[in-house]
């Protein structure tokens, strides 16, 4: 075995024990001719410090002082002291001879002067007056983040759902403070200041994100009403270094549904639903049932006992691996990346692989005194790969126990028994390893920028970007079968006239953004500071798509369109989308302490007809830095800030060309007679409104900043309500209007209203450093209007005086103990006996049906509350970090496969064989076993069936060690850190059936879980 096989076999984990194992095990350099040292350390005003950490540079040594500021500690001649403390400026002193020491400490006012980005430029900390809050992604390092969204997990009045982790679609929805529309409610993300998708950016490319969530985000106008994300790339800073940083892990799925697996307690239970629901027709008979339970004891493959998540789900694998090079000097800045992430699913066959290849540059240069210019260019190719059939986690889900995998010779099983619901079994290792979706993806944002200064201290910003999106999907499914294990007959799972079968489907757009904006800014008698900004941008948006598919296909071996014999179907469809837009920013402080905004932007869509296309939004905030006035003396607040804002911003939730009739195509006309000749044609099918216009939200907020205790400790508070008003929704119209579906109109109001509250906490003692930090959210999200109508979808209702999505069911009274309670409670129906579910007549009429539904205070989308803790601890170079995420007053109804039990000839899971009430067991959790297909009586949309859906997960948890600088100056590197992370360790929820995460508005089990991550690497910087 030849040195680079041995360093191939050694497993990940290994290699990081090995490196902690020779870190440990090294010793520190000793040092002679040490002096004892005495000393007292003070702040400016001359109060003693206590717990200020002072380190011996290069050594372990170190000593913190004590509640006077004294310390004493021994140290060699000539080496240095590091002191430092949280809010204080970190200071070096040289040892000598020369004791006590007397040491003053200044206050680290950096922090209040910290930028923060804004749109189309940057402000002070200390004087933002907007609700804003920022990720820094260097906290995010190590962290196995395939897409950027998933970063914003936790942050206060950010609520974001992931609810799958297939690779190449495991990309998170994003909302800020509530849902305020019938339809996206998506935020407007940009990069760099040019609109584009965050999850096509190599997280390591990233410096932070900043989510604008009041008026703030009134600069981006008619986007701006579902809140704004601002993302930062990286640049080069200071002397030029080379990092590379590497990790590698495995991946499980966190939840899964425990399925019956054992054939015989599956085949009873399922025969038992039958007779329960008044049948005496069952499924499987007891010959049957014996032949089997004989069979299993020397045939598996005509008897198999299977568990299908078992046999179809395996560990995943993970590894990235990123490399740049970055450095900056007065002259010029430059930073170059490359990105490669590689990731295999969990599920079984070629259906789940990831792999994305990512490029980043950052550049710019100095041109002359007045001009600076430069570019970016951030791009991803990536491929991923999924089964043909979107189905198949539904299929997996339908799968049982008396399934036959595959056969002595390889092929593909059926099942010799039938079962109710049946017709055609699904194989999913068939299903799995034979059809494939590949979807390729190259995207790139290339743009070129400058900034000149004109006379009387005018810059001027011009950036131009350009956004290419090529995307290609191919399709192939050949003809598939499966066999029965006893007779070896062969059955036909899909169509041999249709399969096999291919698709194309290719994507192309090209989006060009430009913006420009004059920044001027002055500052009058030392006191007065003024900017002012205005601003011009041009959005066009070009989108097409061409799809193919052809029939005929000898077999798989050739896919390509060309080599079908059949056509099957051709379409298209070319859009364009173009956005105008004005817009400007005054700021005004008085000695940082008065502090005042007003901002505006004009935009102008070509989604609205001809003077309906243009809105006008407005915005101003204005904040008090109250301890900045002389009457303020406290020993306890170090800051006091008083923000409020407020303003107005818009949605174009609409689609395009809605204000102007269409034409379809395919509405055939019959000319009559007993074999009625059709005519292709072509009618309007739809009615529209000319009149439709910007949804307008209108939003208030008012906050307070707080620093105490020497800045150890921030706080800050914030109340807002968000109005949105004349929201865009389909409206009903009665049916003899020529059968037209209902045009969008503007008629709604909805409201957000919420408080959020963060808290962080920063301290030392010697060198052990700790920060504990954590973030609450409330958000009531009300209906106010809808003009009287009912919007009822499913379990589901969208009404005045509720939220958006508020469950609409009936209310049930526990569970029919004997006939005679049937009988003299209100009617149900016909099947109804002791054991099935009771529900209340709300209406007092006798009968229980749709009349007696209530709505409850609960959405099946938004929760009320989100929040996130977490802390950071170290100690001599080791780290220890977890974040905790989660969510409360949300509620999930599960529906479908394994949800309910033998829906449609799926499984059931195993609590029906414990839980389900019987004559004896009358105090049981469910009620009595029936089908989830035939005993409606059980399965009414109820409150029965709603699971609170709250949850608290552990997110993240790292464990990582930095080696000390005097090991690594040996070898010219400056930073090597080596780290080991859990992503999503635990999950503490009363639902346990499945992620509770996953089923956020969803009603089904079926779909790809989500995913545990062990893993672990590197970080080395040169």
């Amino acid at each position: 075995m030849n040195l680079r096989t041995r360093f191939r076999a050694l497993h990940p984990a290994g290699m990081l024990m090995l490196c902690l194992g020779i870190i440990l095990t090294s010793f520190t350099s000793l040092y002679a001719q040490d002096v004892n040292i005495t000393g007292k350390i003070t702040g400016t005003g001359g109060t003693p410090l206590p717990g200020v950490s002072i380190q011996v540079a290069g050594t372990s040594k170190g000593a913190s002082t004590g509640a006077d500021g004294q310390f004493k500690l021994s140290a060699p001649t000539g080496s240095t002291l590091k002191i430092s403390f949280i809010g204080y400026l970190t200071k070096e002193i040289k040892v000598t001879n020369a004791n006590p020491l007397s040491i003053t400490l200044e206050e680290d006012v950096q922090k209040l002067n910290d930028v923060v980005v804004v749109g189309y430029g940057t402000q002070k900390k200390a004087t933002l007056t907007g609700a804003i809050t920022t990720v820094s992604m260097a906290q995010q390092e190590g962290r196995p983040l395939t897409n950027a969204s998933n970063a914003l997990q936790g942050v206060p009045g950010v609520f974001t759902n992931l609810g799958s982790s297939q690779p190449g679609v495991d990309r998170s929805t994003i909302r800020i403070r509530g849902v305020g529309t019938l339809s996206n409610n998506d935020p407007l993300v940009l990069v760099d200041g040019i609109e584009y998708s965050m999850d096509e950016l190599n997280p390591n490319d990233i410096e932070s994100i900043t989510v604008l969530k009041d008026a703030a985000a009134a600069i981006y106008g008619s986007r701006a009403a579902s809140g704004v994300i601002l993302v930062t790339t990286k640049k080069g800073k200071g002397a030029s270094k080379i990092n590379y940083s590497y990790y590698r892990g495995m991946q499980k799925a966190t939840y899964l549904p425990d399925i019956i697996d054992d054939p015989i307690a599956y085949m009873k239970l399922k025969n038992q639903a039958n007779r329960n629901e008044g049948t005496t027709k069952v499924d499987y008979s007891d010959a049957q049932i014996a032949e089997y339970e004989k069979g299993m004891l020397t045939d598996p493959i005509t008897y198999p006992s299977n568990n299908w998540y078992k046999i179809a789900l395996k560990n995943g694998t993970i590894q990235k691996h990123d490399l740049s090079v970055a450095g900056s000097t007065d002259k010029y800045q430059y930073r170059l990346s490359l990105g490669y992430l590689d990731r295999e699913g969990i599920l079984f066959g070629p259906g789940n692989h990831e792999k994305k290849y990512s490029v980043g540059l950052n550049a710019s240069m100095q041109v002359t005194q007045k001009l600076k210019a430069g570019m970016t260019l951030d791009g991803y190719y990536r491929n991923y790969t999924q089964p043909f059939y979107a189905s198949t986690w539904e299929y997996l889900a339908r799968a049982l126990p008396i399934l036959t995998d595959t056969l002595a010779d390889g092929r593909y099983g059926n099942s010799w028994m039938r079962t109710s619901g049946r017709n055609n079994w699904e194989n999913p290792r068939m299903l799995a390893y034979n059809g494939l979706k590949t979807k390729v993806v190259q995207r790139f944002l290339a743009t070129v920028f400058a900034e000149y200064k004109l006379p009387f201290d005018i810059n001027y910003n011009i950036k131009f970007g350009v956004d290419k999106y090529d995307g290609l999907l191919t399709q192939f499914t050949p003809r598939m079968q499966t066999f029965d294990p006893k007779t070896n007959a062969p059955i036909n799972w899909n169509n041999p006239n249709t399969a096999p079968r291919s698709y194309k489907t290719d994507y192309n757009d090209m989006n060009i953004h430009f913006y420009n904006t004059l920044d001027w800014k002055k500052t009058f008698a030392a006191k007065h500071n003024l900017s002012v900004m205005l601003g011009a941008s041009y959005d066009n948006f070009d989108k097409d798509f061409f799809e193919a598919s052809m029939y005929g296909y000898l077999d798989g071996t050739l896919d390509a369109l060309n080599a079908g014999v059949y056509w099957n179907a051709t379409s298209g469809t070319p859009t364009r989308d173009v956005l105008e837009s004005y817009f400007g920013r005054a700021n005004y402080d008085y000695d940082g302490k008065y502090l005042f905004e007003a901002a505006f932007r004009y935009d102008g869509s070509s989604r609205f007809a001809p003077g309906k296309r243009w809105g006008f939004y407005p915005s101003a905030s204005a904040g008090w830095r109250i301890d900045k006035e002389s009457f303020f003396e406290s020993s306890l607040i170090d800051v006091l800030k008083l923000r409020a804002s407020a303003g107005q911003l818009g949605t174009q939730a609409v689609a395009l060309y809605s204000y102007t009739p269409s034409v379809s195509m395919g509405e055939d006309y019959s000319f009559g007679g007993t074999s009625p000749a059709l005519g292709s044609g072509a009618a309007i099918t739809a009615a529209v409104d000319p009149d439709i216009k910007w949804e307008v939200t209108t939003t208030y907020n008012a906050g307070v900043d707080m620093n105490l205790f020497k800045s150890r400790l921030a706080v800050t508070v914030d109340v807002y309500k968000k109005i949105t008003d004349g929201i865009l929704r389909q409206v009903a119209i009665p049916s003899q209007v020529g059968n037209l579906a209902g045009p969008k109109r503007n008629i709604g109001r909805v409201d957000n209203t919420g408080i959020e509250l963060v808290l962080q906490y920063k301290n030392n003692i010697g060198n052990f450093d700790y920060n504990v930090y954590g973030n609450a959210s409330y958000n009531k999200n009300e209906v106010v209007d809808l003009r009287g109508e009912r919007i009822i979808s499913g379990n589901t209702i969208t009404q005045a005086g509720h939220p958006i999505d508020a469950y609409y069911v009936l209310l049930s009274d526990g569970i029919f103990q004997s006939d005679e309670e049937v009988s003299k409670s209100a009617y149900q129906s016909g099947k109804t006996k002791a054991g099935y579910i009771k529900y209340k007549d709300i209406n007092g009429d006798g009968i229980i049906n749709g009349d007696d539904r209530v709505i409850l205070d609960a959405s099946s989308s938004v929760p009320k509350w989100t929040f996130g803790f977490g802390f950071n601890l170290g100690y001599k170079g080791i780290t220890l970090n977890a974040a905790f995420q989660g969510i409360a007053g949300v509620k999930a109804y599960p529906q479908g496969n394994l949800a309910l039990p033998f829906v449609n000839g799926a499984n059931a899971t195993k609590e029906w064989l414990t839980d389900a009430w019987t004559p004896t067991n009358t105090n049981a959790r469910l009620p009595i076993v029936t089908t989830g297909t035939a005993g409606v009586d059980n399965f009414r949309g109820s409150d029965y069936w709603l699971r609170n859906n709250s949850y608290v997960r552990m997110r993240n948890l790292q464990l990582g060690y930095s080696l000390p600088d005097r090991w690594l100056s040996k070898v010219k590197i400056s930073k090597v850190n080596v780290f080991l992370n859990g992503e999503n360790l635990l999950t503490f929820s009363r639902y346990k059936d499945f992620d509770p995460e996953a089923v956020l508005d969803q009603s089904n089990l079926y779909r790809y879980p989500m995913l545990k991550t062990f893993n672990g690497g590197l970080n080395v910087t040169f």
